[in-house]
């Protein structure tokens, strides 16, 4: 997961988007309609693959747009980007827990392309990335490749002790109450002018899990664990030496931790932050290199990293 984004830019919106539509997709158990955008290839083919992007903790679909465009236009693969239920709604939301978010949908919007693709690829941006951890096996199962981007055990003992570090702390464990009482949402975006108001239990459960080293712990303490033994397919981990947040141990705890992987490799680069591998400008020559194991699950370490 990341933290709130206090001290990001706003995030990225796009006006006019080539090839995409808007659709409702149903969350799994509930039917919770998914807010999704659909990137469609000039020449779609029926073996083509579709990539779903699973967004991080207090971003919204539209900061992936650019990354999306990239892979249906150079590279005629079919991507859906979504929302998790409660993003920006400013409102009290049932079923509001990140298990909630990651076992109806998340699961519902994978569980939709599984049936309509014939290969489906996830990448997961941070929490995006944790969302394997608590999948229905029947979900992990199908998934043909994952990429990890900045995906991390959340401890707070593995961050980096920054002024990041300060800010995490203080909205997670002092501010977080007060602002959830009194809005009846967390208002990231609405109080910091950063990032996504979100659901407050959302933000209640993260604060928990930082505080314990296996992270991912339901309110008896007890650990999930089988989302790890059931993703077994190659998954490629890339995360940044320059990561605002998080240290590299933080990374490789959570990546580790999929013993059933057919192949898991890291890409451990020089420089990318948490959120700046989507941002074209910054990362286009990095997507070159990530598409490759995207469509074919090639994990070669890129030529990038040497320059």
């Amino acid at each position: 997961m990341n933290y709130l984004r206090i001290i990001q830019k706003p995030i990225l919106t796009i006006s006019s988007i080539r090839h995409s539509s808007t659709i409702n997709i149903p969350a799994l158990i509930d039917s919770y309609p998914i807010e999704a955008t659909v990137f469609e290839p000039k020449s779609p083919s029926p073996d083509s693959v579709c990539v779903v992007i699973s967004e991080a903790t207090g971003s919204r679909r539209q900061f992936y747009f650019p990354f999306a465009q990239y892979l249906s236009e150079q590279h005629n693969l079919h991507v859906v980007t979504y929302d998790y239920r409660g993003i920006h709604e400013r409102k009290p939301t049932q079923w509001n827990l990140v298990e909630h978010w990651a076992r109806r949908d998340c699961a519902g919007v994978l569980s939709y392309c599984l049936d309509k693709y014939n290969e489906v690829v996830h990448v997961g941006h941070s929490l995006g990335g944790n969302m394997h951890a608590l999948l229905p096996s029947s979900i992990n199962e199908k998934i043909s490749r994952t990429l990890l981007v900045s995906a991390t055990n959340s401890y707070l003992m593995y961050h980096k002790w920054n002024l990041a570090f300060l800010l995490t702390c203080s909205s997670l464990y002092i501010l977080r109450e007060p602002l959830c009482r009194f809005y009846g949402y967390y208002p990231a975006r609405t109080v910091f002018r950063a990032g996504v108001d979100m659901p407050s239990n959302i933000i209640r459960q993260w604060a928990r899990w930082a505080l314990n080293r296996q992270c991912f712990v339901d309110e008896n303490g007890q650990v999930f664990t089988d989302g790890f033994q059931s993703l077994k397919c190659p998954i490629l981990a890339v995360n940044f030496a320059d990561d605002e947040f998080y240290t590299r141990q933080a990374f490789d705890k959570f990546t580790r931790l999929f013993h059933q992987s057919s192949n898991i490799q890291t890409w451990h680069l020089p420089k990318g932050g948490h959120f700046s591998f989507f941002k074209e400008k910054q990362s286009l020559e990095l997507w070159n290199e990530v598409v490759r194991f995207i469509k074919y699950a090639d994990t070669k370490l890129p030529t990038i990293i040497n320059k």
